[in-house]
């Protein structure tokens, strides 16, 4: 054993940040927990409903039937965008799938404190059981978006088969900027009471309930919400779902913004690792 190994037993720093290997192989051995941990929260969530597991399909069903009264009926947002209503489902599902889960991630080391303090592990199992969380749960969200595309005669093409790796694409997106707030939050505990906010700006910005096409004339404004993260990946969705035409830089913005993002948010909040927990 070299000098620069220390042995088991030998007292080390609290804020020592572990080699980027060994970190990602001891999120690896904890891979039971990160996805338990969600599992056993949602179980707990729906074990108090009187409908339980129903509401898993039936709250999200309920949800876009409301926007589609108030946007589709009521305001007529549609301006000639067919099938609207699946057009609307795509939008609402796939934006506050991120939301959610950028929003809890915001909260997981706060909320976490006792258990950091307690216990040594890799901090970013905390954002990661949220995420795969977030991913669980927009699965009957995601039956219900399928089941409304299919219910108004969209017959399945070769473009569904890239669903997987836009979905891949967005969590990566997500998780990046999940790691990124988690880290913010616990610098600046009023991030998290600002970023609901923040989402309801760019809800209305990312095309969730108009077509951008329709409503914005202007071609370099057309060209600027290329750069919302969020519009990339619903024009992502919808092009494979409603065979919409989607410029390149959109798919290149959606790629980049992943990019971007994972390297970016896991880096700044692991280089934290050993303030977390800690009194201000």
């Amino acid at each position: 054993m070299t000098d620069a190994t220390p042995a088991a037993d030998e007292l080390f720093s609290a804020s020592r940040v572990e080699p980027l290997g060994d970190y990602l192989r001891s999120l690896w051995q904890r891979r039971d927990y990160i996805i338990q941990a969600p599992l056993n929260e949602l179980r707990v969530e729906q074990a108090n409903t009187v409908l339980g597991n129903i509401w898993l399909i039936l709250n999200p069903a309920l949800q876009i039937g409301v926007y589609f009264l108030v946007f589709g009926v009521i305001i007529d947002a549609r301006r000639g965008v067919d099938d609207y209503i699946v057009f609307l489902s795509i939008g609402v599902f796939t934006f506050f799938f991120s939301q959610r889960v950028i929003l809890k991630c915001a909260g997981s080391i706060q909320q976490s404190v006792g258990l950091i303090r307690a216990m040594r592990f890799p901090r970013a199992v905390l954002p990661l059981g949220t995420i795969v969380g977030g991913i669980i749960g927009f699965m009957p969200a995601f039956v219900v978006m399928i089941l409304v595309t299919l219910g108004y005669g969209n017959i399945p093409t070769l473009r569904w088969l890239t669903i997987p790796a836009i979905f891949a694409i967005q969590v990566v997106f997500t998780a990046g900027a999940g790691f990124l707030v988690a880290r913010m939050n616990h610098l600046y505990g009023d991030l998290e009471n600002t970023l609901p906010f923040v989402f309801r700006l760019f809800f209305y910005l990312s095309g969730v309930l108009y077509s951008v096409d329709r409503y914005v004339e202007d071609e370099t404004w057309r060209q600027l919400f290329a750069l919302n993260p969020f519009y990339d990946y619903l024009s992502m969705w919808r092009w494979a779902l409603l065979d919409m035409e989607t410029p390149a830089v959109v798919w290149l913005g959606g790629v980049l913004w992943a990019g971007v993002a994972i390297v970016g948010g896991f880096s700044i909040f692991r280089a934290a690792e050993g303030n977390y927990g800690r009194a201000s």
